[in-house]
């Protein structure tokens, strides 16, 4: 979202203060947890916002809680066999993107810094307890599935790959799914029906800082580097926004064509 200066009409960043209200509860983890990667501890450091930041984490710990623990479950053959198979598509893919740095085609190997920080928030999935696991291998699949990213993924042959880890982790889901306890279910969302709205308000107000940081430069201080490095976070935020809003909209659109 931009803001416009009446007096050279420039475009002034800001971030989108988004709406929870139709959003899961796996959706809504998933947001947090990407804007608490995006707006880092050393960011929050060089900012000044410690503080605003640190009480968005504890809260979110909460939710992790809720979320992750309480939706254990006992594990059954089928399910640590299909958790296995995810595993191997994933980690292949992992290795065969870490490993692109020592490419012997500079062609390939340009490439790699790029593909690699696509990867990087979710490196570690395959170590992540169950429930976190596929919440991870999901949002991986969403951004390797970007327009910037298809021509090295064909090229080291790894749509088809990619295609086979998306297979396994809905199968995963699904026996996930089938397996929880309606009791801890209800336990969980309970919790996560208290903590969701006290993160919200603690994102809300870590955003109203950075916009503020934002203005007072843009405006006042003229810093270009405070200006592009907030300007950038602004980018990742909003782009964080807009794709879980995406995903409403199109899974409303296909509840109503009933798919």
């Amino acid at each position: 979202m931009v803001l416009f200066n009446k007096d050279n009409m420039e475009k002034v960043k800001e971030i989108i203060r988004p709406s929870f209200r139709l959003v899961r509860d796996g959706e809504h983890y998933d947001y947090h947890s990407k804007i608490l990667h995006i707006i880092s501890p050393i960011i929050a450091k060089e900012y000044k916002m410690e503080e605003p930041r640190l009480v968005y984490e504890r809260l979110f710990k909460k939710e992790d809680d809720a979320y992750s623990r309480n939706r254990g479950f006992e594990e059954t053959k089928d399910i640590q066999i299909a958790n296995k198979k995810r595993d191997e598509f994933f980690v292949f893919i992992k290795r065969t993107i870490e490993n692109m740095r020592f490419h012997p085609d500079p062609t390939i190997k340009a490439y790699w810094q790029g593909l690699y920080e696509g990867l990087d928030p979710y490196k570690n999935a395959h170590r992540a307890n169950a429930i976190e696991n596929t919440s991870l291998v999901f949002s991986f699949i969403e951004e390797m599935s970007q327009e910037k990213y298809q021509e090295i993924l064909k090229k080291l042959d790894l749509l088809l790959v990619i295609d086979k880890l998306k297979e396994a982790n809905n199968k995963c889901n699904q026996l996930y799914g089938e397996r929880l306890n309606e009791k801890r279910k209800r336990y969980k969302e309970d919790k996560m029906r208290k903590i969701r709205p006290q993160i919200d308000d603690a994102f809300f107000e870590l955003i109203k800082f950075i916009n503020a940081i934002y203005l007072v430069s843009y405006q006042i201080s003229k810093e270009e580097q405070v200006i592009q490095e907030i300007g950038e976070l602004i980018d990742k935020i909003n782009l964080c926004t807009k794709s879980m809003q995406d995903s409403i909209v199109k899974r409303r659109q296909d509840v109503k064509i009933g798919k």
